[in-house]
């Protein structure tokens, strides 16, 4: 749980082990969600999707007291906080008001969720299943935090979360720390991101091209960043960031030389 304004709300909290860039938590995330199992149980999924970074998977036991409490709570005040937990435990919240139309799913099947009695193995079974399929296709993260009812009170064990100083993002005439570390979580993202793929088998250049399409918003961002010749420097360093680099330079030399036709 979390308090805004003396206003207790239902909280979901992601640690996804990597910090997710600002760029990407700017626009916010595509939520979803449903409920899995068979007759004899069920669980419920969660889906957080950031554009151009990743989708993260999240199954819950609604037989667990704690996230009885939680999912009563976004259902009847129709809001919740979301936080994204970084390494160095910086936090990005988001408030959003879900609406009725929003927990449709959840709703329709409230009166099934309240009288779960799914059990901790059949729990791990839907994990399993999951596992072999996801869908959406993502990370699937371990639930935490979930057999202590003790955590809903927030009440004698506060912690109290604080604005990030505006001098830390204070952007400063030269280069500065800020830039210099969205430069090098974005040149990190797409380098493995190339580096997967070519691991995956993917070596042909536009089928790699095609792999890559959604992240082009991500690279425009760094060369955005690495004005004044910083972008050879980053490739140097990342060596699947450079192959991407280099790939695009050849079909925009292409293109410009009509060696590559573009559809009109």
């Amino acid at each position: 749980m979390i308090e805004e304004r003396k206003q207790k709300l239902g909280l979901l909290a992601l640690r996804p082990g990597k910090r997710i860039p600002t760029e990407i938590t700017a626009p916010g995330f595509n939520f979803g969600h449903s409920l899995l199992g068979n007759a004899c149980y069920e669980v419920v999924h969660f889906a957080f999707e950031f554009y151009g970074f990743g989708t993260y998977n999240v199954l819950i036991n609604p037989n667990n007291p704690l996230a009885q409490v939680v999912l009563d709570s976004m259902i009847d005040s129709g809001e919740y906080f979301f936080l994204a937990i970084g390494p160095n435990q910086g936090v990005t919240a988001f408030r959003s008001e879900i609406g009725k139309e929003t927990l449709a799913g959840i709703t329709d099947n409230l009166v099934r969720i309240k009288r779960s009695t799914t059990s901790d193995a059949q729990y791990q079974q839907a994990l399993s299943q999951f596992q072999k399929r996801p869908l959406p296709p993502g990370q699937l993260l371990n639930w935490v935090c979930r057999d202590n009812v003790g955590y809903l009170d927030i009440a004698s064990d506060r912690l109290e979360m604080m604005p990030a100083s505006n001098r830390d993002e204070t952007i400063s005439a030269g280069d500065n720390t800020s830039c210099v570390s969205q430069r090098r979580e974005l040149a990190e993202l797409l380098d493995g991101k190339v580096n997967e793929l070519i691991r995956a088998g993917i070596t042909d250049d536009f089928m790699l091209l095609s792999h890559m399409a959604s992240d082009m918003p991500l690279f425009k961002r760094l060369m955005d960043l690495s004005r004044g010749g910083c972008m050879n420097d980053i490739c140097a360093v990342y060596p699947g960031l450079y192959r991407f680099a280099k790939l695009l330079e050849r079909i925009a030399t292409g293109i410009q030389s009509g060696e590559i036709e573009v559809p009109r």
